[in-house]
């Protein structure tokens, strides 16, 4: 039974190659990691940039949209006022005719009047005369009827087209009139729709300033997107290659360690013949960590109670190690005791190390002399960091300072 358990501490040994293995293991992860996060990050970014990307697409819809709406509206602001400004033209020159008959109409007058004024003074200084010999004369008094009636016919048909003339003149004024209020309504409806025009204008130039500035922005953002898809890709093919060669490394590593592990089993084998039981190892058993005794064995720990072991002084995170190779036979954790782990060394002989901050080896594993198999700590409601580690042959607590090296 004794054979079962090697006396020589190749725990050391194994610690190594595993430590070796970690580094090894290790050391292409690294850049394999941050390659992974510069990835993560990346693809992030994508994500947000297209985000953006399809929000200021949807901005510049809208403002196209608008910018259309805009100048759809100055076209038909710009057609109105063209149409008003022809009829402008038309009033204006509406305007000048009627000016223009107006004062042809007052030329004529004024000289009708004239022409009928020297006429009926021409007519009375003459007519007066041949009207009075005709009167003396009294030679035909029908001549002089006849004179008198056409006289009469004269004056009535001069004065006729003086209130004709008159009559125009006055009709074409009130012309005039109606023309010119139509030109003032159009002016000052030309000079709204040119305020209109211009405002719609400041509309549409200030929408498509913004879908200027826009478009802008959406160019880089496609340009800074195209480059995030190709830096995006080109460390895809980087975590591609590093997989390939960190998968090749890692199947020669785990070639070297099982050779390693197959060599170390062959030296265990061979070595295990020469294994001493432990009860043969009295007074030269390695301490399980380095430190002062602060309660010793059959000391009182309470008034009913007495130390099963010793109490060892140690610091937080230190190494605790087996004192000689055997099997966890318990690894856990167990009330007053905090994390504890219990070795079997054969011949009923059981090591016991508690109050510790972790374990690193699990129940039924093999260990081997000299190998770590815990980190001090104060677990199980201690108050300070220690080892306590105790030593039973058959169920009977042994005193330890009789086992460990002095």
């Amino acid at each position: 039974m004794i054979d079962q358990y090697p006396k020589q501490p190749f725990g050391k040994k194994r610690q190594a190659y595993k430590s070796l293995f970690l580094f090894l293991l290790l050391l292409f992860p690294v850049s394999t990691s941050w390659a992974s996060n510069d990835l993560s990050r990346l693809q992030q970014k994508i994500t947000k940039t297209t985000q953006q990307s399809l929000k200021q697409k949807q901005q510049q819809q809208r403002l196209e949209d608008q910018v259309a709406s805009a100048e759809k509206r100055t076209a038909s602001a710009a057609l109105i006022e063209r149409k008003t400004q022809k009829k402008l033209i038309k009033k204006k020159r509406h305007l000048r005719d009627l000016q223009k008959n107006i004062q042809k109409l007052e030329k004529d007058t004024k000289t009708q009047q004239k022409l009928l004024q020297k006429l009926l003074l021409s007519a009375y200084m003459s007519g007066q005369h041949d009207f009075i010999k005709l009167l003396l004369n009294q030679e035909n008094i029908s001549k002089i009827t006849r004179a008198k009636t056409y006289y009469q016919y004269l004056n009535e048909a001069r004065l006729e087209s003086l209130h004709t003339l008159q009559k125009t003149q006055e009709q074409l004024i009130d012309n005039r009139a109606d023309v010119t209020q139509s030109l003032n309504d159009l002016y000052a409806l030309d000079k709204q729709q040119k305020k209109t025009k211009k405002t719609l204008l400041q509309q549409k130039n200030k929408r498509q300033f913004a879908l200027n500035k826009l478009n802008k922005d959406l160019n880089y953002q496609r340009s800074q997107l195209a480059k995030l898809n190709g830096a995006e890709r080109a460390l895809k093919t980087k975590l591609k290659k590093e997989k390939i060669i960190r998968q090749k490394t890692q199947a020669r590593i785990q070639a070297r360690i099982q050779a390693n592990k197959e060599k170390e089993r062959e030296r265990a084998k061979n070595k295990r013949k020469k294994q001493l039981p432990i009860d043969q190892l009295k007074g030269k058993l390695k301490w399980p960590i380095k430190g002062k005794v602060l309660a010793h064995f059959g000391s009182k720990r309470s008034a009913k109670i007495r130390w099963k072991g010793i109490l060892i002084s140690a610091n937080e995170g230190e190494k605790v190690k087996a004192v000689a190779s055997g099997r966890v036979l318990f690894a856990g954790y167990f009330k007053g005791y905090g994390m504890v782990i219990a070795l079997e060394h054969g011949d009923d002989h059981i090591t016991l190390y508690a109050y510790n901050q972790a374990l690193l080896y699990k129940t039924g594993e093999t260990v081997f002399a000299g190998d770590n198999i815990a980190l001090a700590g104060h677990s199980g409601g201690q108050e300070r960091n220690s080892l306590y580690f105790e030593l039973t042959y058959k169920g009977k607590a042994q005193n330890p300072l009789r086992w460990l090296q002095k």
